[in-house]
């Protein structure tokens, strides 16, 4: 469960992280559309207007001074070319596009001056009409400017308020995520509390009795599939009711607490299970573990408790008696090696305490 909870913790973190990187790359993309095409294209329509004029004026040059109709032609050519360029970059901009159609009719209206002139046209008239078709072009061109600046003054404000949202929005999910992450962080440790409760006993630390009994399955189970020994021991305190009628109850939890932190002292292997399963009574599993060095255990335990006080408090000392079972090759299941060793504790009891009782198994 914690791997669990864990692993999660980090993927929503994760998905966090793209998710800004991924909202900063289109923020960054579009404010440089935003910001960077429309100046773009009002550069592009004033620089064609600006060739459109300069073509027009060469147009009317060459009919008026060169008489030459093939020159013509190929500036007419040009102008109309000029023309559909700038349609195409004023698509979508209908008012711009009207006052361009404007635009279109005058420099029709000046060819056909020009190639179809009245008897009496004077030059200074024609030439007049031309320099009134380029202050109207001028005119476009300023309308050009300020439209697209007022474009672009709208999509910034439209930026500038996207840019808030999205400020908004990720404070938000950081918020969101700082708050999942620590409703994770709060599951966690009372998951943590909640296994240490059911698996635990409160007092000493050790396992509980149930937690005991299935550890003590899988090894018996591990053991018999690999035909390796595993060892049980029960311990009992002696004479422990006399410790809380005499001394009271704070004095006998002492007890207990001590006598679970000389069990950590001398079974010490990560292997090793130690459990609390009744009031006084305990639980020592040695997997791989043969009688010989289960009983040297046990006997080093039973001479170091008798040797340790309590505590500062209390300055008596504990006995207490073992009961052993070995399962040599693997070959008795857990229930079977409990009451083995069950008898054997009560074994030990019944000849005096104070001693260690290893069972013989004699067809439980």
């Amino acid at each position: 469960m914690r791997l669990r909870l864990g692993r999660t913790a980090t993927l929503i973190l994760l998905g966090y992280s793209v998710t800004a990187i991924a909202v900063s790359g289109w923020i960054w993309h579009a404010k440089h559309n935003l910001q960077a095409r429309p100046p773009m294209r009002v550069i592009d329509v004033s620089r064609q207007i600006e060739m459109l004029n300069r073509e027009v004026t060469l147009y009317v040059q060459a009919l008026s001074e060169l008489n030459s109709p093939e020159q013509a032609r190929l500036l007419w050519s040009r102008v109309q070319a000029r023309q559909h360029t700038i349609q195409g970059l004023l698509r979508n901009f209908v008012s711009l596009e009207s006052n361009f159609k404007v635009l279109e009719l005058q420099i029709g209206q000046l060819r056909q001056m020009v190639e179809h002139p009245p008897e009496y046209l004077p030059e200074a008239e024609l030439m007049g009409f031309v320099e009134y078709i380029r202050e109207d072009m001028d005119i476009f061109a300023s309308d050009v400017h300020r439209t697209m600046q007022l474009i672009i003054a709208d999509q910034t404000r439209q930026l500038h308020r996207y840019s808030s949202a999205v400020a908004w929005l990720s404070l938000a999910m950081f918020l969101s995520g700082f708050v999942l992450l620590t409703l994770l962080i709060l599951l966690s440790k009372q998951n943590q509390k909640l296994v240490k409760l059911a698996t635990e006993d409160g007092l000493t630390g050790l396992l509980n009795r149930r937690s005991a009994m299935l550890q003590g399955k899988l090894l018996a189970a591990m053991a018999q599939r690999n035909q390796q020994p595993l060892a049980l021991a029960l311990l009992d305190i002696d004479h422990f009711k006399q410790v809380n009628d005499v001394y009271g109850h704070p004095a006998g939890d002492d007890a207990l607490k001590m006598l679970a932190q000389v069990l950590r002292t001398y079974a010490r292997r990560d292997t090793d299970v130690l459990a609390r399963i009744g009031g006084e009574e305990f639980l020592l599993l040695m997997p791989e573990t043969s009688e010989e060095l289960a009983g040297q255990l046990c006997k080093v335990l039973l001479s170091a408790l008798a040797d340790t006080t309590i505590n500062d408090t209390y300055s008596f000392k504990l006995t207490a008696s073992i009961g052993l079972a070995v399962s040599e090759q693997g070959q008795h299941d857990f229930d079977t090696l409990y009451r083995m060793a069950d008898v054997a504790l009560y074994q030990a009891k019944g000849a005096g305490r104070n001693q260690l009782k290893i069972a013989e198994y004699d067809g439980f």
